[in-house]
């Protein structure tokens, strides 16, 4: 069960990174365009792995690695949208709730992977958890909610073509070409004349502290991103992706750590919503538990 421990420091350093991308995308690089592009490029840091292991795969995997740079460059435009929008410490197990049940019908269907009872039940805590933390009747159908499940459906088909390509490859192989993939697709973001407007007037404007940050959140993207392409590599893709709900957990506390220094985070601590993280919380835990006995 090491790959469960791998993914719940992937979802602790996944945590600080989507508090720095909403610290960005709202003050420094309000158009997601331009973030998803700088996100996308920074793949290539996975070609430090290519000593260790790295061999030429087929066409038929290129193709995929392809595939998988699409829906990952796609998922990310539509995630900043979304935390353009909404309130992060929701929209992110909202999308993660969602990204786990587009994943467990993917992979059931297109890669056969099938989970037993226990992690069934597993599965339902963690997922249920997720929707309850981000639950709000009168927003759960406005745009940041829409933006978000699109999102979610964009990065279930990434990873399970991600875990697809694995199963005819070595974990270093698989790793870089899907990460290339991404970063060869970020540059077709180039193309239309209003996005090289956008991403080169706003490289211009950043501030040095911000690429303070944007080099932070790079790193952690790097160590999240092997932690969790290995825990798939290793285990269920369905239930990897399920854990996406302790994420809340994390930034729920980075929120109340963090709100004062920028305030988009700011968190409401009214009874009814405090009842309803501590539920998310137990369930989230619940599934946790279940899954480790």
């Amino acid at each position: 069960m090491i790959w469960l421990l791998i993914v719940v420091v992937a979802h602790l350093f996944y945590s600080l990174i989507f508090v720095i991308d909403k610290y960005i995308v709202s003050k420094s690089l309000p158009h997601p365009i331009v973030y998803t592009f700088y996100v996308g490029i920074l793949s290539i840091a996975v070609w430090v792995l290519i000593p260790f292991g790295f061999c030429f795969p087929s066409a038929y995997y290129v193709f995929l690695s392809m595939l998988a740079g699409i829906a990952q460059v796609g998922g990310s435009i539509f995630l900043y949208r979304s935390l353009n929008l909404g309130e992060v410490s929701r929209i992110i197990p909202f999308i993660g709730s969602f990204v786990a049940i587009f994943v467990l019908v993917l992979s059931t269907f297109l890669i056969g992977e099938r989970l037993n009872l226990q992690q069934y039940i597993a599965f339902i805590l963690l997922v249920l958890g997720s929707l309850v933390v981000s639950y709000r009747r009168k927003e759960f159908f406005q745009k940041p909610f829409g933006l978000a499940i699109i999102a979610a459906l964009f990065f279930a088909i990434f990873w399970v073509i991600t875990k697809y390509i694995y199963s005819g490859s070595s974990f270093i192989s698989g790793t870089v070409w899907v990460r290339t993939a991404v970063a060869f697709v970020s540059l077709f973001l180039l193309l239309p004349r209003k996005n090289r407007e956008l991403i080169f007037k706003k490289t211009d404007e950043i501030k040095r502290r911000t690429v303070g940050f944007v080099a932070w959140g790079r790193i952690l993207t790097i160590g999240a991103g092997l932690c969790m392409y290995f825990a798939v590599f290793l285990g269920s893709v369905t239930l990897a992706n399920a854990l996406q709900g302790l994420q809340y957990a994390f930034i729920f506390l980075l929120a109340l750590l963090f709100f004062r220094k920028i305030p988009s985070l700011k968190e409401e601590l009214s009874r009814g919503i405090i009842a309803q993280k501590i539920i998310a919380i137990i369930l989230i835990t619940l599934g946790l538990f279940i899954l480790i006995i």
